[in-house]
């Protein structure tokens, strides 16, 4: 009995074979870019290839000495690769896939010499309808018990648009159409393509959730991985093991791959978890990373108070009654007299706590730079902690995951237990089942593992709270410095630190500070020039970010040179800004808020 035709379909590419889709997109663009070796190495690359196609498709030991050949758009068909090469070079779309090679399969009953010409049909009707501005060669191959005709497309048509084909291409175009000529021609259609695909029963979000309890389930109750698999096999369940773990429910349609419901659910994390299911608890701990200055080290402000007449002393009430004859306030001149002093108390408090922080950062030697730097450093290794505290809880996902089900319980079953409330015997039921879920299956006593998750929890809170405390200090910092409230001692700069586009750029991408700024630099022994640098908040393709732009100036204030980085890649203008340095010889530079020429 007929099976039905068949029709298949895959991509011909440049370099197919050697490396990933994404890499060879890749290489090729790398490849594209160079002038002096692109046009003919990738029409030498492209050629060959659809050359060696076509050579396959034609062989005469398969198609009778070449009589059940055939093309569309072609016009000599033993010319038919300088042909489609000539409409790729025409349009410029030489790289990628630059070619289709197709397969329409007849079943054996139907493999007879009247089905040759029949099948050729079959494929003109199906390509006018699918690619109908394409050029295709095709020949019919009958060496075989199933006769089958192989087709080559171009992938560029003669309209220069390029074939572009999603994930649902053959299921829903090429199948159904190559099943409705095969009914034209008198062929067997597939049933198979025929048939209704099954719905799914479950939803995707109670998909996931079911299988996780699943795998969860088979992990406690098994201690390796083949019996894992077997495991989940024993209730019917559909297992495949390759390179990925697939499972199907018999209320799934389709398989699911594990890895789709985490980390911890591939294989390799599969058998991470069977290994470290009687591991012990793995504690990680947060260091101190932030600076605090206790209340005795700040300035204190004690508002003056204005007594009432009665309660002044003579010389009170004098020196009032002065003021009221002078047509002043004495009440209202002692609050404003407040509000400036508690004003300049909280602005020397401020700045003290500033200069406190710039000298146990900057490890006492007054730098601000220096000071940045150690709160960035300090950032980045409690990020790192929070990680290893986050991994020590992850990787105990299983056992974290029992004692938060078992909490809902507790009370309950507490007061079953101790006071014999019989109205949540199941709740101490449910309790005592997961406490000994625990002891077994990992060796863990419920108050060792609330002991552990209580500890690695308050580990984050307190890694959060430092981290909050060291942004805020930076920024603090970082504010005093722009406004030139206070002066510390700096070290000499290269010229790429005085301009200081990467710490504003690091400054707005990990702080959210985005500030304005000009200064000038001046350099040791160069007396001719100074540089002026414009630091402003700008929106560069939707986002937020920071705009640097470098002036040289000569005596008279002309400009000399001027790069943007907005105008510029990061790499460009790094490499920029070292050129300057060095036709200019800018060394030893030091910044000013001032060009000093102006002032004079």
């Amino acid at each position: 009995m007929a099976e039905g035709i068949v029709v298949k379909i895959w991509n011909v590419t440049v370099n197919k074979g050697e490396r990933s889709g994404a890499s060879q997109l890749a290489s090729s663009i790398q490849y594209i870019e160079n002038p002096e070796k692109v046009a003919m190495k990738m029409e030498d690359i492209n050629f060959s290839q659809i050359h060696n196609e076509l050579e396959y498709v034609k062989n005469e030991l398969k198609t009778r000495n070449g009589l059940l050949v055939g093309g569309l758009r072609i016009s000599d068909f033993s010319n038919a690769t300088n042909e489609m090469m000539q409409v790729k070079k025409f349009f410029g779309k030489l790289d990628g896939r630059i070619a289709l090679h197709g397969l329409i399969s007849l079943d054996q009953e139907e493999s007879t010499q009247k089905s040759a010409g029949k099948l050729m049909l079959l494929l003109e009707d199906v390509m006018e309808q699918v690619f109908p501005m394409n050029q295709v060669v095709y020949a019919v191959h009958t060496n075989t018990e199933n006769m089958h005709l192989h087709f080559i497309v171009n992938t560029v048509g003669v309209d220069g648009k390029k074939i572009h084909m999603d994930c649902d291409f053959m299921k829903k175009v090429l199948q159904p159409i190559v099943n409705e000529k095969a009914i034209k021609y008198g062929f067997t259609p597939n049933k198979k393509w025929s048939k209704e695909h099954k719905k799914e029963v479950i939803p995707l979000p109670q998909r996931k959730m079911l299988l996780c309890k699943l795998i969860d389930h088979a992990i406690e109750e098994t201690d390796d991985f083949a019996s894992f698999v077997a495991y989940l096999r024993k209730d019917g369940m559909q297992v495949n093991v390759g390179k990925h773990l697939s499972l199907q429910l018999e209320e799934m349609a389709s398989p699911m791959r594990s890895g789709r419901l985490g980390e911890d659910y591939t294989i390799d994390g599969i058998c991470r978890r069977l290994a470290a299911k009687k591991a012990p608890l793995v504690w990680k701990g947060i260091k101190e990373h932030s600076h605090y200055i206790s209340e005795k080290e700040m300035l204190l402000f004690t508002p003056d108070k204005m007594k009432r007449y009665k309660d002044m002393t003579p010389e009170q009430k004098l020196n009032a009654i002065r003021l009221l004859r002078l047509k002043r306030n004495p009440w209202e001149e002692v609050r404003e007299r407040n509000w400036r002093l508690q004003r300049m108390s909280k602005q020397l408090n401020e700045v003290g706590f500033v200069y406190e922080l710039v000298h146990y950062y900057s490890k006492e030697t007054d730098s601000v730079r220096s000071a940045l730097d150690e709160i960035g450093k300090r950032r980045t290794a409690l990020s790192e902690e929070k990680k290893e505290v986050q991994t020590s809880l992850k990787q105990k996902r299983s056992i974290v995951s029992i004692y938060e089900e078992l909490q809902k319980y507790m009370k309950k079953a507490y007061l079953y237990d101790a006071f014999g409330r019989t109205e949540y015997m199941e709740d101490f039921k449910k309790y005592k089942e997961l406490s000994e879920r625990l002891e077994i299956i990992y060796g863990k006593s419920v108050e060792e593992v609330e002991a552990f998750v209580t500890d690695q929890r308050n580990q984050l809170l307190y890694a959060k709270a430092q981290d909050q405390e060291l942004k805020k200090q930076y920024a603090l910092i970082k504010n005093y410095m722009e406004k030139g409230s206070f002066k510390v001692n700096e070290d000499v700069l290269s010229f790429y630190q005085a301009v200081g586009h990467g710490e504003a750029s690091r400054n707005a991408r990990e702080y959210g500070i985005f500030a304005s700024d000009v200064r000038y630099i001046t350099a040791k022994n160069v007396d001719e020039i100074v540089v002026r640098v414009l630091t402003t908040p700008d929106l560069v393709n939707g986002k937020t970010t920071i705009t640097t732009t470098v002036t040289v100036l000569d005596k008279n204030n002309k400009v000399l040179k001027e790069i943007c980085s907005k105008d510029l890649d990061a790499k460009a203008f790094n490499k920029a800004i070292f050129e300057i340095a060095e036709e200019y010889k800018l060394n030893d530079c030091k910044t000013q808020k001032k060009n000093h020429r102006r002032n004079l």
